[in-house]
């Protein structure tokens, strides 16, 4: 069988991820990866409950209004610290299975090509943990600014997906890049096209913001980023 020549658009290797989705492979790592997000958010949940507790235990004095108070001002925090942090924490667990998730899509689609070399989970986690702390604690230092752009519409919407989509963009172009290159190859493939690869970043923020299908957004973002890394470089290659 001849294989499809590499994605070239971001479109089209969006395409080429969403098709494989319902491929059993895909399915597996989905729940996998699913049951992981559940569990933090719920152990988040668990501690923010926890500590509003406390606060409303020492001004229990101050009856009902207080107890309002404090249920109001939990289900904020908790819905404000779910957006912000969920590609982040989503990021991080995709590592666990970005090679399961690469083998499928080469496998597939790029059968004659070179298989990439397993990062393996160690060198993974270990990007990707890099990458979701600078997420995490850039989009934490942001949250006033968050705040008070909450009152101009669209501008803290326009803000977020900047910065987790050039972020974004530099972990999933990494995490895959790194399985066929060197990190200075990678690194110098990376900028010659930051342009496009900030457009997927930007769309993998968006879809990871999406309520349900937030939960396979980051593994149709490794999908897609591994299509358009292979036409990338194979746009290099013929350079």
């Amino acid at each position: 069988m001849t294989a499809p020549a590499p994605a070239t658009s971001i479109g089209a290797a969006f395409g080429r991820a969403i098709a494989q989705a319902r491929e059993p492979a895909f399915r597996g790592i989905a729940w996998r990866a699913i049951g992981l997000s559940v569990a933090v958010f719920l152990g988040l949940g668990g501690l923010l409950w926890w500590g509003l507790s406390g606060v409303g235990a020492s001004v229990g004095s101050y009856g009902a209004v207080v107890d309002w108070l404090v249920g109001i001002l939990g289900g904020s925090l908790f819905v404000i610290v779910t957006w912000l942090l969920f590609p982040a924490i989503v990021s991080q667990f995709v590592s666990l299975f970005l090679d399961d998730v690469a083998d499928a899509v080469e496998r597939r689609y790029y059968p004659n090509d070179r298989p990439g070399i397993a990062l393996g989970l160690g060198p993974a986690f270990v990007v990707s943990l890099k990458f979701t702390a600078l997420l995490i604690a850039l989009n934490l230092l942001a949250l006033p600014f968050y705040v008070v752009a909450f009152w101009i519409p669209l501008l803290n919407v326009v803000v977020f997906y900047a910065l987790n989509g050039w972020l974004l963009a530099r972990e999933y172009f990494d995490l895959v890049a790194l399985r066929h290159l060197s990190v200075p190859e990678a690194a110098a493939l990376r900028r010659a096209h930051r342009g496009k690869l900030f457009l997927i970043g930007a769309a993998i923020a968006f879809l990871l913001t999406v309520p349900v299908v937030n939960v396979i957004a980051a593994i149709l973002g490794v999908a897609a980023m591994l299509h358009l890394f292979k036409g990338l470089a194979a746009r290099r290659a013929r350079a």
